[in-house]
């Protein structure tokens, strides 16, 4: 405890209540356990919170506090979840869903907010996309700016928001009259969404998705229209399982390139189209999290310094660089002989096409023939067949990640690094993000065991681990 007294940013927080949107998301709980558990004097944490798949508000955060990211709050300060209060609400609803009394509860109160609720889904509708990331900004500002004690608003972007750029320096781009923010909230309301979704390639442009045209839009409208406020804008890069922190190598979802790793070690995918010389731009979800809360503080001073937001990039890939082969080559080693999973459907191996053509060939040669014999099999022994199935869906997974593994960015760094230098030797230490402390070759080997440990939940015992060796062994190419 005698540490975080001397922490200049634990110590910002001290009695600030924050108003956080997408809590229960990977980045947002996150965000709560290194808060509760590194800035004890907090004050409460107003989390937006909507009913899903059957379950209340409630019933979600309680789920969300007995996972294993909570354990060691659960262990040593369990009185402090109590600060996490649920406001009611859904950033797709008129003023976030609120009651009077909630958003009466958030203006009268609230220090601090974080605007993390976002769709992730690269393939998401143009509609749901702009609703979500660019209209529900647009509430959280009409929010903050209602709030009578607000010192500091960070925005979840993406280091990705203009991925058609190759070299991305730390500011805002702007876009052009086609892409008024406002105006295009309010064709979503009146338009046919199949009209909409007709316009999305004029959109996108050189855009690969509507997750990074929407965010892009958003920043756009933060610039024009919300300036006024304590703002920061947060761009990480391809969040990924933990370097430290709640353990090594914790994940707990398929995103990003959790999924990939799963279906590699799986020896389902075997064949992606990319450019292995590429860098793989991954940042841990502890360092995303030391950032952003760094951010937060920071922001409540520089503000006042500043004429124009300052923009902050999580990235890696510019700092200490690691390409695709580097990351393959680690990959195969760790499926193939040293931790296998328990079950899998052929022996790990992976290679990167070049071009379509060669992707399609490959595709079939060591996917469609493997999967039609597989479910051929499973008929004549009358079992489900699932192989080609979930050749579809594999094959539309990778198909959105095509953009990122063919191409590679630089970010420049200057806010990121001149927020290091501001900080104390101790919240150096306390809040981590210093790309340079990372091992890739103890990273990604803790990646991988995290996938298998933390989202399939197998066994991992040393008898269990054998037998998938002697598996891998035996097993056919």
């Amino acid at each position: 405890m005698d540490v975080l007294d001397s922490s200049q940013v634990s110590r910002f927080y001290n009695g600030k209540n924050i108003f956080l949107t997408g809590g229960t998301g990977f980045l947002g709980k996150c965000f709560i356990e290194k808060v509760l558990r590194s800035c004890p004097d907090v004050g409460n944490i107003y989390m937006l919170c909507r009913a899903k798949r059957g379950k209340s508000a409630t019933e979600r955060m309680t789920a969300m506090f007995s996972e294993m990211l909570f354990e060691n709050l659960r262990t040593e300060n369990p009185d402090s979840i109590q600060k996490v209060i649920p406001v009611i609400g859904d950033v797709l609803e008129k003023n976030l869903g609120l009651s009077e009394e909630d958003e009466s509860l958030i203006t009268e109160n609230v220090h601090v907010m974080i605007h993390s609720a976002a769709t992730i889904r690269f393939d998401e509708h143009i509609k749901f996309s702009l609703q979500l990331n660019l209209g529900g900004t647009v509430k959280m500002v009409e929010l903050a700016r209602r709030t009578k004690n607000l010192i500091s608003f960070v925005h979840v972007s993406t280091a990705y928001a203009n991925c058609n750029i190759a070299d991305i320096e730390e500011v805002y781009y702007e876009m052009g009259d086609m892409y008024s923010p406002l105006k295009l909230l309010d064709l979503c309301e009146w338009m046919d969404e199949d009209v909409l979704a007709s316009m999305t390639e004029t959109l996108l442009k050189d855009r690969p998705n509507t997750y990074c045209l929407t965010k892009a839009i958003t920043e756009e409208y933060l610039f024009k229209e919300a300036k006024d406020l304590p703002l920061g804008v947060f761009r990480p890069s391809i969040i990924g399982a933990s370097w430290e922190e709640p353990a090594p190598g914790w994940i707990d979802n398929f995103n990003g390139p959790s999924g990939l790793f799963i279906a590699v070690g799986k020896g389902v995918l075997r064949i992606l189209e990319g450019d292995v010389n590429k860098v793989a731009d991954i940042i841990p979800i502890d360092y995303c999290v030391n950032m952003l809360i760094s951010v937060g503080w920071y922001t409540s001073i520089i503000t006042k310094q500043v004429d124009t937001p300052l923009i902050y990039h999580c990235t890696s890939g510019s700092k200490k660089p690691y390409t695709w082969l580097q990351l393959g080559t680690l990959m195969l080693e760790f499926f193939q002989s040293k931790e296998p999973f328990n079950e899998v459907f052929r022996r790990p191996d992976v290679n990167f096409a070049t071009n379509k053509l060669e992707l399609e060939y490959w595709k079939t040669i060591s996917h469609w023939i493997p999967a039609y014999i597989a479910d051929g099999l499973s008929k004549v022994m009358g079992k489900k067949a699932i192989m080609l199935r979930a050749y579809d869906k594999v094959h539309r997974a990778s198909k959105t990640f095509t953009f990122f593994t063919k191409r590679e960015w630089t970010w420049t760094d200057g806010n990121c690094n001149m927020l290091m230098s501001k900080m104390s030797d101790i919240d150096r230490k306390v809040y981590n993000f210093n790309v340079h402390d990372i091992i890739w070759e103890d990273y990604y080997p803790n990646y991988f065991r995290g996938t298998k440990k933390y989202i399939l939940k197998e066994d991992m015992s040393d008898t269990k681990l054998q037998e998938a060796r002697a598996q891998q062994a035996d097993g056919a190419t």
